[in-house]
């Protein structure tokens, strides 16, 4: 009896081993390291992986502290910057990995809006539409979704119609 559950743990136990194994089998060797020693690259590879849960367990706070390092990172693309600040306004307006805090997204939105990316002029937009971590102005909502439907957004112009309408029929 006491040899059967031995087994059993010993199965289970080397299944667990073989699992927690493979959470990392996907991950390019010498990622970690290559963070950790400042690569705003692997920083932002790895800030994604703990995002959508590949190759590693999805953890939030660890996405939000490898996309922190990037957006800290002198020399670092501001392409990859700019989608950083998404990321983490993102988390930080949900609250996802740690703090909820509106007006430190509203702030990652702005500087990813800086550099083009019309998913951070619709969160602008709703930030002002909702007044979080802003004072709530519509005129400004409208704005910022105007800027991303001009750019090509594909559901800014629903926000436009909508804010219009609704402004219209407030008077």
């Amino acid at each position: 009896m006491a040899i059967n559950r031995l087994l059993t743990l010993g199965a289970v136990v080397a299944l667990v081993l073989l699992a927690f194994g493979q959470c990392f089998a996907d991950l390019p060797r010498g990622i970690l390291e290559r963070a950790e020693r400042g690569d705003c690259d692997a920083q932002s590879y790895l800030g994604h992986l703990y995002l959508a849960g590949k190759g590693v367990e999805r953890d939030f706070a660890r996405a939000r502290y490898w996309y922190q390092r990037v957006i800290d990172q002198p020399g670092a693309d501001a392409k990859i910057i700019a989608h950083a600040n998404l990321v983490l306004g993102v988390l930080y307006n949900s609250g996802k990995g740690g703090k909820q805090c509106h007006k430190t997204a509203v702030k990652c939105f702005q500087h990813a809006a800086e550099q083009g990316y019309t998913d951070a002029h619709i969160s602008i937009g709703l930030m002002y539409a909702q007044g979080l971590g802003v004072k709530k102005d519509y005129r400004m909502a409208l704005h910022w979704w105007q800027l991303a439907e001009q750019k090509g957004h594909p559901t800014a112009a629903g926000y436009v119609k909508e804010l219009k309408e609704k402004m219209a029929s407030q008077g």
